[in-house]
């Protein structure tokens, strides 16, 4: 079978260490000359250029820059205190201050491991100090990253709707709400471990004084997000041109708050080159992988694989859902969204899935995938900010 051939030489390449970037396109070239097609071979340069030619990856470095810089700019600190004062005084409350600040966070940053990386390194030193143990300081932080790749404006959701071409604004807006109720389950579930372990409530009560200017400054920087999704709901932008006011909005707040330097734009500059480099890099390749899937008929092998198992969409979903979870142990998220994409969409949504139902749950467990060893990467920094064991 077509498929077995590309997947099997993809997984062979991968497991011997060839970085996901070349093992996407050296596994498409190599299935294309053992098929005798070797007249598609010349449309490896033109597919990876034409891969980087949508409009709308030109928000990922937007939002990466917009999301630095207003971490450099003094944000964390001001929305994990806002989020002190809206939790007060209820039991375990710094691990549901930990949970609404990722999700506050989320809402800039669009990416689990800054997430992590911003409010991990704040909350878990203190929640260790008031007694919380390191394993649970450390699984709280990595359970509520995962909100990260679902709250818009979401890095992973741009790809998606580049590489299965799904509208990213309808992206946003189908990942917004599933991204808040998977944060308000979490905090559900800390108010009750809290409770059943007796975990301590804030010290003190805010004063009123303390809670205005906690809400002034918190809500001052949660107007990005609201921007992002406002912008799009009511069509007055695009996804790219939301990246653009959200890098002038955030440049505008980080700078009343007076904590940019010199250094800290250089870095943040810094940062973001890299990681949208190490993003579109990756996708030149995938779009030339993408489109031997596309056309060599491995999807309607896919959807006839698919159909013989079961054409129950709850069943599919959820034989989809497993089998990204195992894949996850093994591979990096990146490397799932640019693999798997061009491959799951079109066939899900052949039985019957939505992409706009599908796109929240397959991003979900690409944030599960960060958490699960031996490469969750998430899982690693929260063990390391915390000193709890890894075993």
């Amino acid at each position: 079978m077509d498929i077995f051939i590309l997947f099997s030489s993809l997984l062979v390449l991968m497991l011997i260490g060839v970085p996901v970037t070349f093992s996407m396109g050296m596994a498409a070239a190599f299935y294309l000359t053992v098929s005798g097609q070797l007249d598609m071979l010349v449309m490896l340069p033109l597919q990876m250029v034409v891969g980087l030619e949508h409009y709308g990856l030109m928000a990922i470095p937007l939002f990466f820059l917009a999301g630095a810089i207003m971490t450099s700019g003094g944000l964390t600190a001001r929305l994990l205190n806002f989020s002190r004062v809206l939790i007060g005084r209820v039991p375990g409350s710094l691990s549901m201050v930990n949970v609404t600040g990722s999700m506050f966070f989320a809402g800039v940053s669009g990416s689990c491991v800054a997430d992590t990386s911003a409010v991990g390194s704040v909350l878990i030193p203190a929640m260790k100090k008031e007694g919380y143990s390191p394993a649970y300081a450390a699984a709280v932080t990595g359970a509520s990253s995962t909100v990260g790749h679902i709250i818009p404006p979401s890095i992973a959701m741009i790809v998606i709707g580049v590489m299965a071409e799904v509208p990213i604004g309808s992206l946003f807006l189908a990942g917004a709400i599933p991204g808040l109720l998977l944060g308000v389950g979490l905090m559900g579930l800390s108010l009750w471990l809290s409770v059943a372990r007796n975990y301590p409530r804030a010290p003190r009560r805010s004063t009123l004084q303390e809670i205005g200017e906690a809400t002034v400054s918190g809500l001052t920087a949660l107007a990005m997000p609201v921007i992002v999704v406002g912008g799009i709901l009511f069509g007055v932008v695009t996804v790219t041109e939301t990246g653009v006011l959200a890098c002038l909005y955030a440049l505008l707040v980080s700078m009343s708050y007076r904590e940019l330097t010199l250094k800290s734009t250089w870095e943040f500059f810094v940062s973001t080159s890299q990681g949208a480099g190490n993003l579109l890099i990756l996708l030149a390749p995938a779009s030339f992988f993408s489109w031997v899937v596309l056309n060599t008929g491995m999807g309607d092998q896919l959807v006839d694989l698919i159909g013989a198992i079961s054409t129950d969409p709850q069943t599919v979903m959820l034989l989809v859902i497993v089998f990204l979870l195992i894949i996850g142990c093994g591979l990096d998220t990146l490397g799932m969204v640019f693999i798997f994409v061009p491959v799951l969409f079109p066939a899900v949504e052949a039985i019957g899935i939505d992409p706009l139902h599908f796109a929240p749950v397959f991003v979900l467990c690409l944030g599960i995938a960060l958490l699960t060893p031996p490469v969750g990467i998430i899982l690693f920094m929260v063990t390391n900010m915390s000193g709890a064991p890894l075993t």
